[in-house]
């Protein structure tokens, strides 16, 4: 723990952050422009300033050893609001290897209130996001993304703007994110026992048997190891919290190698909950129905192990925003969720969603983006994709849903006057931003306009709305012939 004169230390520093980033102390503490007095975390109507505040030799050590993801002390302040002894870790794949290699102090940080004190948590939080906008000149994709998911009944995380600072370093306007983990189960569905996942390569192409499995494990299938994504270490033992404070914490999610044995398709699932007592019987059932069940029954058995309706609404928003760094490409970034037998899909890491993350397929194919076949690469190996589009009734509730976003939230309308809101809320922000990785100038023209390889949001909802209108009247393909839109999953 902290001793006194060091946090009186790490007070003083707080007060001169905040006298250089104009903020005056005592309205701060007094909670003035909302501040304490605020519960919601996700404050939707303005940017929340928020300082992390650690010792200057632990926030030099995270920086220079920011790869290794490792778990730091810190003391947190949310619009005027102290929560002390939390724990703050780098996070990111691209990111932040992208961060480190430019030597930039704008790192996506993952702050964790329960892992030093397990009975801590945050106006009910347990751990917050802080992502860095990597890919996104015009800093609000992920919040947009976010809010179209959750516009069309589908869970999703909830996604605001903050104005981050770590001692008396302006990391600059960030996105806050919830974490996916009981808190949000719980929020979202009322059920927080069942299995949660977070499934990466091969595993996550849910292209796979239980007789795959088993041949994994005779030795007849070899995999490689898995990358750590993410770490999920909560409240612990003395000897788990020093772990986390020093070096092998990054290890925490891979699967133990320890016995030297070999990988296999459930450690890449990479089970979230009940990781002590774990049944996969549920998730084999499913991938089983998925990509063994006979076309005729297919329906009937799929509708008890996926909640299709859900589905096919989360698969409408994915094909509209060509969101490809998820399971449409490169098979990453979602979570399955198990309740009772039957899964949910929720979205997560949405920074490259509005056609960024390209898979090696031109600019113009993105906006004509098939949407019968919304994958990179052959549709077949996205069975989740494959199999309920293929079924005509399912198809033509995705075609509904579509029509909805097209005449509703993703409409040029909806999305113009809300891309000027939020543009208002944060100009000042980015304006005063020095480390954003686009200019000021940058991120103004690519509300409306492309900026390099990355589409303007404005032209990006016209072109992708008209395409996906003529594809629906007939009037351009909206299959590929099986080979779904081509391209290379690991290529961006």
């Amino acid at each position: 723990m902290i001793d006194g004169s060091a946090k009186l230390i790490f007070v003083w520093l707080l007060i001169v952050v905040l006298l250089i980033g104009g903020t005056g102390c005592a309205e701060r503490a007094a909670g003035v422009q909302g501040g304490a007095g605020n519960r919601d975390v996700f404050v939707a109507d303005r940017v929340v300033q928020v300082h992390i505040v650690m010792k200057p030799e632990i926030w030099k050590n995270l920086q220079s050893r920011a790869m290794k993801e490792e778990y730091k002390q810190a003391d947190f302040w949310f619009d005027g609001e102290l929560i002390s002894d939390v724990a703050v870790r780098t996070k990111g794949s691209s990111s932040l290897t992208y961060v480190v290699d430019d030597e930039s102090n704008r790192l996506s940080l993952k702050v964790d209130f329960n892992l030093l004190n397990s009975a801590l948590t945050f106006r009910g939080l347990k751990k917050l996001n802080f992502h860095n906008n990597y890919r996104d000149p015009a800093l609000m994709r992920e919040v947009l993304a976010y809010e179209l998911f959750a516009q069309m009944g589908v869970p999703a995380p909830r996604a605001t703007h903050v104005d981050l600072w770590v001692n008396d370093t302006h990391l600059g306007l960030y996105t806050q994110v919830e974490q996916v983990d009981r808190t949000f189960l719980r929020r979202n569905f009322g059920w927080d026992d069942g299995n949660l996942y977070k499934p990466i390569p091969p595993g996550s192409y849910l292209d796979w048997t239980e007789e795959d499995l088993e041949k994994q494990r005779a030795g007849v299938i070899t995999t490689d190891s898995p990358d750590t994504v993410d770490i999920n270490i909560g409240g612990g033992n003395l000897s788990e919290i020093q772990n986390a404070l020093t070096e092998i914490v990054t290890g925490d999610d891979e699967p133990d190698d320890s016995t030297g044995r070999q990988f296999d398709y459930i450690d890449y699932m990479k089970l979230k909950t009940n990781e002590k007592m774990p049944s996969h019987s549920d998730l084999l059932r499913f991938i089983d129905v998925l990509n063994n069940e006979p076309d005729e029954t297919f329906p009937k058995e799929i509708e008890k192990v996926l909640d299709v309706d859900e589905a096919l609404r989360f698969l409408a928003v994915e094909a509209t925003l060509v969101c490809l760094d998820s399971y449409l490409g490169r098979g990453l970034n979602y979570y399955l969720y198990e309740i009772d037998g039957r899964f949910v899909i929720i979205p997560w890491d949405l920074n490259e969603s509005f056609g960024t993350y390209k898979c090696n397929i031109e600019k113009e194919d993105i906006i004509n983006f098939y949407i019968d076949e919304p994958t990179c690469g052959p549709v077949a190996e996205r069975p989740m994709v494959d199999r309920l589009l293929s079924h005509e009734p399912y198809r033509e509730i995705y075609h509904e849903y579509l029509q909805e976003l097209l005449d509703g939230p993703f409409s040029v309308e909806s999305m113009g006057v809300r891309i000027d809101e939020l543009a208002d809320m944060i100009r000042p922000y980015a304006e005063k931003d020095e480390l954003k990785f686009y200019s000021t100038e940058e991120f103004e023209q690519n509300l409306t306009e492309d900026v390099e390889r990355f589409f303007g949001l404005k032209s990006f909802v016209a072109k992708r709305g008209e395409s996906m209108r003529l594809q629906l009247s007939g009037e351009l393909p909206s299959t590929g012939g099986g080979e779904g839109n081509g391209g290379d999953p690991d290529k961006a």
